[in-house]
């Protein structure tokens, strides 16, 4: 039986989300993560200034602490993504394809719709996640700090919750797009990982490449976290959004043309 109907296939495609045991595994990573990472960096840094050790940043703000553990976290949503969409593609014959796909594409043959619910479906927990774990992670981490932590409502902190929710669900839609032209969890998650979290920072550090880092999809949106401007970065928060949903933009669409073009 095959339907076109938007939330029939939204529900379907909620359905499959909720009964895959590794969406409910890489969505509490997330927000254990988050909330573990952060507050480990946080009580290095306490020890750190107490210390008056070198090390800390000269222009360290107490706020921008807080996001750190967030911008670890999003690893797992990228997890998420990768197996969200390109699960039925695995275990397949010679071609990498299972015959799960090819049965949800008899259900519904309209491969744009099918496509738009997974992207929905997986764009909607990654925010329901993070409207979560970005809170959580920046209470608990400038708690970690003790008395130089700052509450949620200080200058700049509220824009930049609201900033890290936005960037943790296009960086979301961003890799379920390459992993729909990948169609390989394995090769998606082998491309994702590195180009995510590996080339960043590399770049960062050869003078040359640096402002081209900074145009990278986890660091364009980093600036949306960020409360005050650090690393010399050459974006603004709204230069870093504007770059990050290009980039959202074109994965998501290169993964539409890929799933009408090719044969399944």
């Amino acid at each position: 039986m095959t339907t076109n109907a938007l939330t029939a296939v939204v529900r379907s495609e909620w359905t499959k989300a909720r009964t895959v045991r590794s969406t409910a595994w890489t969505l509490l990573l997330t927000f254990l993560i988050s909330v573990g990472v952060g507050v480990v960096n946080c009580l290095s840094v306490k020890k750190a200034i107490a210390e008056d050790s070198p090390l800390v940043r000269p222009d360290f703000h107490p706020a921008d602490s807080g996001f750190v553990g967030v911008g670890m976290g999003q690893l797992a949503l990228v997890v998420f993504a990768v197996l969200l969409v390109s699960g039925e593609h695995s275990g397949g014959h010679s071609g990498g394809t299972s015959g799960m796909i090819r049965t949800s594409l008899v259900a519904v043959p309209r491969r744009g719709l099918l496509y738009g619910a997974k992207l929905t479906v997986g764009g909607g927990l990654a925010l329901a996640v993070s409207l979560l774990t970005v809170p959580v992670a920046f209470l608990a981490s400038e708690r970690a700090l003790g008395p130089i932590g700052v509450p949620l409502d200080s200058p700049g902190v509220p824009w930049a919750l609201v900033g890290a929710v936005v960037q943790l669900t296009l960086v979301t839609l961003f890799s379920a797009g390459v992993a729909v032209v990948l169609r390989s969890p394995a090769m998606s998650l082998g491309v994702l990982i590195p180009f995510h979290f590996v080339l960043p920072t590399l770049m960062l550090n050869i003078p040359g490449l640096r402002r081209i880092a900074y145009h990278l999809p986890t660091q364009a949106g980093a600036q949306l976290m960020e409360v005050t401007e650090q690393g010399g970065s050459t974006l603004s928060a709204g230069a870093g959004l504007t770059v990050l949903v290009a980039w959202t933009g074109a994965a998501t669409v290169a993964g539409y043309v890929a799933l009408r073009t090719r044969d399944v």
